[in-house]
């Protein structure tokens, strides 16, 4: 496999927090444990009804706080969350960050952002139209162009994509637009998103106008009610989408694409050890518009150890059927993917295959060229049309079922396969759908063809920092270098490794 080298620009900060006790050494039979108090930003915030007004300080561990009008952070000022805060956002609220927004929940007491008495609905064959996540209750948390941080970690965002009622005072709230999840554009300011979970948009959950990124170790369901993207990263962004894992998202779960103006650095993300499961079902505009991986329009990267099971489409790179122009394939490399389908039709997806799209079969993604037995001109765009000269003939019907990567407890093959089928409600990781009265659960089992298969040898771009940025700090809180929170790439393929690291959810 051809490589390339990636010239990398000085990237951004990236917070961390440090743990919270030491254990004395003592002569007795006990051991003293010496803890310290948890970070604090300003004065604490009542909790309780929180009008539409600004806000500065910190939300403190336990309590719960419900937005009744848009909760603003000015610049400058500063919003913490402690752990196990629950914030109850009411319909039509939205979040607008032009300072800082850090929420530092934990493993054992994360914290909320969401419509509380909402009910999840994650049963097969529901339909999406009386699915609460696809309503858009609210507007989620927009970061102005100033907002030079958001830091989300162990932290739940639910219920978003609502259609602002009037013009909203930060940069792309226009009247009668449709929120994300997570705006994020400032191009010299760093979006964290680590450990968490985002269930339930209508358009694009994440959007990255421009501005380093690391978004690593979530777990993103129901991205996109008809249409809309997962994390979509634009021109002037940079950084990591790692060990995530995409249960029924809409469209393209992970993008690059250098789409836009202004004199910023290229659209450059890696992607790696991202499990995809039932993505792209739910895009109603046409079949090439991708599920998984998208890389177009001048955007690069890695694109390494992933691993995709019953998408619409493969990987995709470009579009010559919907006049999306190319990636810089130059500086993009893919390889050493796992690529899994229940049906012959799904099968003929794995390789988009409408004219103009660039991603081929190799040595390093499985299933392999040679597995396919493909056609000499697969790669000519303009060779064995087989539908109007929009599509190139192949088929591989032994491969349905074929390279099982043996999830320990998800069903596969699915129930409902193929073209058409509705698989985006098999998400139902909190809410109990199972299978033999347990939880799905998308980690590999031992002797699955997936462990141990992976390629290592490049560094998350978050660890490539110049060290003279990790001194800074947010409000009393002190960044410290990424390596101390970043997850290397691993060796088997997607979001859960054999060894315990990557997402743990």
């Amino acid at each position: 496999m051809k490589k390339t080298s990636l010239i990398i620009a000085a990237s951004a900060l990236f917070i961390g927090f440090l743990s919270s006790c030491k254990k004395s050494s003592s002569s007795s039979s006990e051991n003293t444990v010496i803890s310290t108090p948890p970070y604090q930003v300003g004065q604490a915030i009542t909790p309780g009804n929180l009008a539409a007004n600004h806000y500065k300080g910190t939300m403190t561990s336990g309590n719960t706080y419900t937005l009744t009008g848009d909760f603003t952070i000015n610049y400058g000022d500063t919003v913490l969350l402690q752990s196990g805060v629950t914030v109850c956002v009411q319909p039509g609220v939205t979040i607008i960050v032009k300072g800082v927004l850090i929420s530092l929940g934990t493993a054992a007491a994360p914290n909320y952002f969401t419509v509380c008495g909402t009910t999840k609905i994650d049963q097969v064959g529901n339909p999406p139209t009386s699915d609460p996540a696809y309503a858009g209750k609210w507007t989620g948390i927009n970061c102005d162009t100033s907002c030079p941080l958001l830091d989300l970690q162990w932290t739940h965002i639910e219920f978003t994509g609502g259609t602002f009622a009037n013009t909203e005072p930060f940069v792309g709230g226009s009247s009668g637009s449709v929120s994300y999840s997570i705006l994020f554009q400032n191009p010299n300011g760093d979006l964290i998103v680590m450990d968490s979970w985002i269930y339930g948009c209508t358009d694009d959950c994440v959007r990255i106008q421009q501005g380093r990124l690391y978004m690593a170790r979530n777990t993103l369901e129901k991205m996109g009610y008809i249409g809309g993207d997962g994390l979509n990263a634009k021109h002037g962004s940079q950084g990591d989408m790692s060990y995530n894992l995409c249960v029924g998202n809409a469209t393209n779960s992970t993008k690059c694409s250098d789409k836009g103006s202004g004199n910023f650095v290229e659209c450059n993300i890696n992607m790696y050890n991202n499990t995809y499961v039932d993505c792209g079902y739910r895009q109603a505009s046409y079949l090439s518009r991708g599920s998984d991986i998208d890389y177009e329009q001048g955007g690069r990267g890695w694109c390494y150890n992933n691993l995709i099971v019953n998408c619409r489409n493969g990987i995709r790179v470009g579009d010559g059927q919907n006049s999306i122009p190319m990636p810089d394939t130059v500086n993009t490399i893919i390889g050493y993917n796992y690529i899994y389908d229940d049906s012959v039709w799904e099968v003929n997806q794995m390789y988009p295959i409408a004219a103009g799209t660039w991603t081929k079969p190799n040595a390093y993604i499985i299933p392999t060229q040679k597995q396919f037995n493909l056609p000499a001109d697969f790669y000519n765009p303009n060779g064995n049309p087989s539908n109007g000269g929009d599509d190139l003939a192949y088929t591989a019907p032994s491969l349905a079922g074929a390279n099982n990567p043996m999830f320990v407890n998800f069903p596969l093959p699915e129930v409902l396969s193929g073209a058409g089928a509705n698989l985006s409600y098999i998400s139902s990781l909190e809410t109990g759908v199972s299978v033999n009265g347990k939880p799905f659960d998308f980690h590999l089992k031992t002797g699955s063809p997936a462990i141990g298969i992976g390629y290592t040898s490049f560094k998350a771009f978050a660890t490539i920092i110049n060290p003279v940025t990790a001194d800074k700090v947010a409000g009393n809180i002190k960044l410290f270098n990424a390596s101390t929170q970043v997850t290397a790439p691993g060796v088997d393929m997607g979001c859960y490794q054999s060894n315990g690291t990557g997402n743990q959810h």
